[in-house]
């Protein structure tokens, strides 16, 4: 059960006003920032799983002849067979890699721009 405090001193006026609704949408911008930003760790967790691998394996299946003679290795690489597959994987990594560090640079944005209007305009250096 709720019960209520008979305090004079605890009244609507007591409290200072805020503006929920300012408030209301600054939390829910940064929590949006928090959610991209785990989103974008969570899906670079997951190609790095499968690329990761497949890269290796390239390598792995590659050193025999890299042992034999690099000119070979080379042209290994250069078969489209073996070279699409890794500039794709790189590229993904890559890309998800840039996405993580843009939503992290937002966010560390977004924290700084929320210190510096939290500062009042009088105790400001200008």
């Amino acid at each position: 059960m709720i019960s209520s405090r008979p305090d004079s001193k605890i009244s609507a006026r007591n409290f200072p006003k805020i503006d929920l609704g300012v408030q209301s949408d600054q939390t829910a911008e940064r929590d949006n920032l928090e959610l991209e930003l785990q989103n974008r760790i969570t899906r670079l967790n997951d190609q790095a799983r499968i690329f990761i691998p497949l890269i290796a394996l390239c390598l792995i299946v590659a050193i025999p002849i890299w042992s034999k003679s690099l000119t070979r290795f080379v042209i290994l690489l250069l078969s489209p067979f073996v070279l699409l597959p890794l500039v794709f994987c790189v590229a993904h990594l890559t890309l998800a890699w840039r996405g993580v560090i843009k939503a992290k640079a937002r966010l560390r944005k977004w924290d700084m721009k929320q210190e510096t209007s939290e500062v009042e305009p009088s105790s400001r250096i200008e």
